[in-house]
């Protein structure tokens, strides 16, 4: 009955923890923003070739 018990509990606390996991994912999804990103102008790269 004990053994019972255990992986009763255990099966629970497992359920829990995936519910509350799901959970957290999506608010953090859902507080992500996409940021604008300045690119500075940079000179023209060296071909190996042309020295």
């Amino acid at each position: 009955m004990d053994n019972h018990l255990m992986i009763g509990a255990a099966v629970m606390f497992g359920l829990i923890a995936i519910a509350a996991a799901r959970d957290l994912l999506q608010r953090l999804r859902a507080k992500q923003k996409l940021v604008p990103v300045r690119i500075r102008p940079t000179l023209p790269a060296r071909d190996e070739r042309n020295r």
